[in-house]
């Protein structure tokens, strides 16, 4: 008995099936090569037919090798948005959530997501699918044909099972933004209010409910946010446990029963009930990206072999580090800015004439990321925090940076446990696909 998740990120697009009675998984990972040239910088477009024609070839794979597929769960990068026609079919790019369209000026030195967050009330950022189907309408950008928005992971399951109109579920909802997560619904009169035509939106439904047919016989099920999917597939114990992932950006995650309310956190809802608290970085991982690219900017002056790299994780996992090393650098890794500030960036401070070195720069990007993360859980509520004693880490830039999960213990004066797979979201994916085919009664009851 097996199910197959399937998790469309940013820069890769993975597939893993889970053999549920002998809890075993195999995964596959693509590169996300998907991406469409713009002639604007702040453009962050892909192609949503390549997209789908991949994880159609990792299902393929996948059903090459087992005969006995049970379900199929999707989830992926949120915020983004793609616009279909009357027949389900995409006519447009999906506009990722790195696109910056939402921070340029609309009026009086106001932002297009400043001035609906400011109107609306609700915290809204670039790249949120609803602030860039509202620059879109402003500029005259709304493709013709378009009747409905949706997620690129509401789009996949479109195509896998012949569906003609999207359905999303209440986490892939909230990240377009306008989204009443205590009443889990969109705010139809604020965005009435502003010029947007409701009957775009997507019908909203429960997380993991049938959708429809692949290939008639396997039942594919709603998609899920890749925030929530990566939680449900990394944490064994909502109570105890502060999730941490690590990724493209990083995000920190905590569960809560109820509903708060907290400045510069998201509160997001659950599958099968509840809330997740979130901090969200836009940065993260990328800063370590943008520091290796530094180093190999390096070696390509200094040597005379142009091609040469170094291994950069290799590099960072030999350095030798004890607890309570001295500071050294300061570095803040705000290199795509915050969403409360968009326009921020990061800074590198401290330097004396004996900390300059590439052991010292190393510790400060890892420290920044780190720090980062650490604000905000010190901004969650104590009721939330008081029984939590365990990180649970996910995402390839702590299951690959020994040394991060070290700063981060370090930084939370707590033990970090790597989850227990390679693909977490993925996965988180499979269970979803389990519990719409009623194979354990909840999302609270995975272990």
């Amino acid at each position: 008995m097996h199910f197959i998740g399937i998790d469309i990120g940013t820069t890769s697009i993975c597939g893993v099936i889970y053999d549920f009675l002998n809890q075993k998984t195999e995964a596959i990972n693509v590169e996300n090569e998907s991406g469409i040239a713009v002639d604007n910088s702040w453009e962050k477009i892909q192609d949503p037919q390549w997209i789908v024609a991949c994880v159609i070839q990792i299902i393929k794979k996948f059903e090459s090798k087992y005969s006995d597929i049970k379900g199929i769960g999707i989830t992926g990068q949120m915020h983004g948005i793609v616009y279909v026609d009357n027949n389900g079919n995409a006519v447009s790019p999906l506009y990722t959530w790195q696109d910056n369209r939402g921070n340029l000026i609309l009026n009086n030195n106001i932002t297009y997501a400043e001035f609906l967050t400011d109107y609306s009330g609700y915290d809204l950022s670039t790249g949120y699918g609803l602030v860039t189907h509202f620059y879109n309408i402003k500029n005259s950008m709304l493709p013709q044909s378009a009747v409905k928005l949706c997620t690129i992971m509401d789009y996949t399951v479109m195509k896998l099972t012949g569906r003609t109109e999207p359905l999303t579920d209440h986490t892939n909802a909230a990240g377009l933004g306008f989204f009443n997560a205590r009443e889990k619904k969109f705010d139809l009169s604020s965005l009435g209010s502003i010029g947007i035509d409701i009957s775009m939106l997507p019908e909203i439904g429960e997380s993991a409910a049938l959708t429809g047919y692949y290939n008639s016989n396997i039942p594919v099920y709603s998609a899920i946010g890749d925030n929530q999917a990566g939680f449900i597939g990394s944490v064994r114990d909502r109570k105890k446990s502060i999730h941490v992932t690590v990724g493209t950006s990083s995000q920190l995650s905590i569960f809560s029963k109820e509903f708060f309310k907290v400045s510069s956190l998201d509160t997001r809802p659950f599958p099968g009930g509840g809330y997740i608290l979130v901090g969200a970085a836009l940065s993260g991982g990328q800063s370590l990206s943008v520091l290796q690219s530094f180093f190999d900017s390096v070696i390509r002056v200094s040597s005379r072999n142009t091609t040469e790299v170094a291994d950069f994780y290799e590099m960072i996992n030999a350095l030798d580090y004890t607890k309570g090393d001295p500071a050294g650098l300061t570095v803040t890794t705000l290199f795509n800015g915050s969403r409360s500030n968009p326009f921020g960036r990061g800074s590198i401070s401290n330097i004396s004439t004996k900390n300059f070195t590439a052991r010292d720069l190393i510790l400060g990007f890892i420290r920044g990321i780190c720090n980062e993360i650490y604000d905000f859980y010190s901004k969650m509520p104590y009721e939330l925090k008081k029984d939590k004693h365990i990180v649970i880490g996910s995402g390839n830039a702590i299951k690959k940076n020994n040394l991060l999960c070290r700063v981060l213990e370090e930084t939370f004066n707590f033990r970090v446990v790597k989850s227990g797979h390679d693909e977490d979201a993925a996965f988180g994916a499979c269970i979803a696909a389990v519990v719409g085919g009623n194979y354990v009664p909840g999302f609270d009851t995975i272990q």
